[in-house]
Formats: C-alpha cells, sequence, structure tokens
C-alpha cells in the first residue's frame, strides 16, 4: 500500500503519521485543519443533487415535515431509461421543517470526498463510505451513542456542537468550517447543530473484526483435519485444531485478508480512458498530459521502477508526465507511466 505524507497531509488535514498512531486508540479535534474553502461546501452539496442520479435508497431525511419519496420525480431519457431528478422545492421545504439531509456514498460521486475516503483507506486498509449531513435550522441528532466503526469528520460549512467521551469524562467542542475530528470505534458521542444550520461529512472506517479474520483464514485452509464431522464425544480435539488454526495466522496472513477486503469493496480507482487503451508512442503525441496518483494503490511483486514512478507522483497535485519521465530516471518511464494507468494506479488527463 502506497500512502505518502506528503499526499495525505493536504488533503486530510493531518498526517498519516499522527492518525496511524491515533488508529483505534484516541480521539482527536483538530481546528482549523483544513482551508475552509478546501472542504466539501454547499456548492459541491448543489451539484451532487442536481447530476448525481440520486435515488431514495442514496438520500435519507431525519426529522422535518416532508416525506423523503417527496424528493423525487422520476424522468424518463430516450424513452426507455429512468432516471431520478430531486425536486427544489421538496428539497427547500424540507430543510426548512428542520430535516436533515443526508447523502450516502458520497465518495462515489464527488471528487472531494473520494479523495478523501481513498487516503483513509490507504492508511486503515478499509473501505471507506463518505455521507453527508446538511441542515439549515437547528435539528435533532441520534442522541448519544457509540459507532461500531471509526469515524473521520470534516465540517463543510456552519458549525456543530459535539459531546464526545463518557458521560463522567465528557469534552464539549464545536466543530466550524475546516476543522477535522477522528473518533475511534466506541467513543461515546452526541452531536447537536448550530442554529444557522451546518454541512459536515462522517467518513465511516469499518476495520476487520477477529471472527471475519478467523472465517477468512478457515475457508483458505487446506487442514485435512478441519473437514472431518464433528465428533461431539471429541471436542477437545476439535478444540486443539481450531486454536492450532488461529495461532498459525500470521502477520502475512493479516495482510492478505485486509487488502482483499479493500480491493473488494473499492470502486475503480481510475478509468483513465482514453489512454489506458494505449501504448507509450501514441501518449508521447499528446503535447500537455498530467498524472496523478491513487491512493489505494497497490503493486504486484518486482514493480520496483513503477514504485519510483509513482513516488514521484501526489494524488492531489497533478504533475505534467514530461516532467515526471525527466524527474523519475526510470528507464522506458513513459512505458511505466502507461502500465500504471492501465493498472488503475494513476489518472492520466489533458488538465
Amino acid at each position: 500500500m502506497i500512502v505518502t505524507d506528503d499526499a495525505v497531509g493536504p488533503v486530510l488535514g493531518v498526517s498519516r503519521t499522527e492518525l496511524a498512531e491515533a488508529m483505534g486508540r484516541r480521539w482527536f479535534h483538530r481546528p482549523g485543519a483544513l482551508p475552509s474553502g478546501a472542504a466539501f461546501t454547499w456548492g459541491g452539496l448543489n451539484r451532487a443533487l442536481q447530476y448525481g442520479n440520486l435515488g431514495p435508497g442514496q438520500i435519507r431525511l431525519i426529522g422535518g415535515e416532508v416525506p423523503v419519496g417527496d424528493l423525487f420525480r422520476v424522468a424518463v431519457a430516450g424513452g426507455a431509461r429512468a432516471f431520478h431528478r430531486v425536486v427544489p422545492e421538496a428539497a427547500h421545504r424540507a430543510l426548512a421543517t428542520g430535516a436533515t439531509l443526508v447523502i450516502d456514498q458520497l465518495d462515489l460521486i464527488d471528487p472531494w470526498a473520494d479523495r478523501i475516503a481513498r487516503a483513509l483507506s490507504g492508511i486503515f486498509t478499509a473501505r471507506v463510505q463518505a455521507n453527508v449531513y446538511a441542515s439549515l435550522r437547528r435539528a435533532p441528532g441520534f442522541g448519544a451513542h457509540q459507532d461500531t466503526h471509526d469515524v473521520f469528520v470534516v465540517q463543510g460549512s456552519g458549525k456543530k456542537h459535539w459531546t464526545v467521551g463518557a458521560e463522567t469524562e465528557a469534552t464539549d467542542l464545536t466543530m466550524c468550517p475546516g476543522d477535522v475530528l477522528y473518533l475511534p470505534e466506541g467513543t461515546r458521542h452526541d452531536v447537536a447543530t448550530d442554529a444557522e444550520g451546518s454541512l459536515h461529512i462522517t467518513f465511516a472506517i469499518p476495520r476487520p473484526n477477529l471472527r471475519e479474520l478467523l472465517s477468512w483464514a478457515l475457508d483458505g485452509s487446506r487442514d485435512a483435519r478441519l473437514l472431518a464431522p464433528v465428533d461431539t464425544g471429541g471436542t477437545a480435539a476439535r478444540t486443539a485444531v481450531l486454536a492450532g488454526q488461529a495461532d498459525a495466522i500470521g502477520d502475512a496472513e493479516v495482510h492478505s485478508f485486509r487488502e482483499e477486503r479493500l480491493h473488494s469493496g473499492m470502486a475503480p480507482s481510475f478509468l483513465n480512458l482514453p489512454y489506458a487503451g494505449q501504448g507509450a508512442a501514441a501518449v508521447r503525441d499528446v503535447p500537455v498530459l498530467f498524472a496523478r496518483r491513487s491512493f489505494a494503490a497497490v503493486l504486484p511483486d518486482g514493480a520496483d521502477q513503477h514504485a519510483r514512478v509513482l513516488g514521484f507522483l501526489s494524488a492531489t497535485e497533478p504533475m505534467a508526465v514530461g516532467e515526471l519521465v525527466s524527474a523519475s530516471g526510470v528507464d522506458d518511464a513513459l512505458e511505466v507511466v502507461c502500465e500504471l494507468a492501465q493498472w488503475g494506479l494513476i489518472s492520466l488527463s489533458e488538465r
């Protein structure tokens, strides 16, 4: 997994090292970690609602006086394909009556949310999902609760008031635009919206549990003893077999398990059309071409030159391919760049 501090910091507002040290251990709040204009804004929300073809399965309303079904009208394109359009008047009325509008899986339709999700995916080796919460009035929250996954929060607009920790050791804090908050799984918290409204994005970070790991290991096991019928009279022997299987799971197996879970749930890194279907000769003829690296980047064995090229790329700032070829010092660097594009590990574009 190739995730470098210089690429993660500008996107998350905190370094990979800082987040990795806190992972699963302690919560933290970083005021102003991101420039307020660098976070997801109302403009981004409007674009998602207008062009995202979002349906009832991806938009929710919490509170208010408008049923979620009233948010949509179904249009038909070309006489056959149906798609959803959000009814502006219904959305305005829902928010005006105190509803919180929620878009699930924002990372699938918004580039900013996708970059954050991929940065967190690279650090936690997990499929990260972004949800956006928008309200224009003081809105009811979910009450004090604990999530079964880690949470990374970015405040986009307005303010959100959080109470974090157990009742006897609770900390009150206010999230302002550009603030970030990390909560490990099981951290008790309560949230309230400021009277002026709020827009914030949560990134849910599920971490595999021991039961999933053992199930995965046993499914792939070649231990013939595990295929024997369960003998109710020999429970001690069966227990010894299972205990031995668990003890045999090492770091390499855990790494493979997490990588497999990550990539089975990740959307494609980059489509790279048309460049992924072209060779270096065709790409060489493009006057100005830019490259950008994906956060979720796993290289095959022996791809040392590819790793060197990736090391020069940021997932946040594009780099001219000509400059990349010169700086990397790799033999046949353009061929390597094209192969990385074909593997979906970098994007190539003309702007």
